[in-house]
């Protein structure tokens, strides 16, 4: 009999930790409101503030490169390209999380209350031994 395990929100907590207990053979349910596990740090959060704080500190460096003789004129800010490039930097970053390959790889079931229920069944890792430490 495998053990049962509901895991009620896939933030980066979440998610890692049923993916954890799935490679431990338990049977996971992952239950979140949102389509794909991440939760906000992950899209609305940490790595979209984190790809645009980089594209502020580019911008501050051209402004003080002509401290030794680098000057950019005419600089400017295409704000729909710099979101696009942020929505690129998100996806790339979450690319793996579903539908493949970190789910394909597990049995698992993700739950969302405005969609029916997903369930990825296709091809288990080999159960590894359970780790005396625990792990954050």
């Amino acid at each position: 009999m495998k053990t049962r395990l509901a895991v009620i929100g896939a933030g980066p907590g979440g998610y890692v930790a049923a993916f954890h207990a799935a490679d431990l053979g338990m049977q996971v349910t992952l239950i979140d409101a949102d389509p794909n596990p991440g939760g906000v740090c992950t899209f609305r959060g940490c790595i979209p503030s984190k790809a645009l704080l980089h594209a502020a500190r580019v911008l501050d460096e051209t402004k003080h490169a002509t401290a030794y003789g680098v000057s950019f004129d005419n600089l400017s800010i295409d704000v729909d390209k710099l979101r696009a490039w942020k929505d690129q930097v998100v996806k790339k970053q979450t690319g793996g999380l579903l539908p493949r390959p970190m789910t394909a790889e597990r049995e698992s079931t993700m739950i969302r209350p405005d969609e029916a229920t997903t369930t990825v069944t296709s091809g288990r890792l080999p159960t590894p031994e359970p780790s005396r430490h625990a792990s954050c």
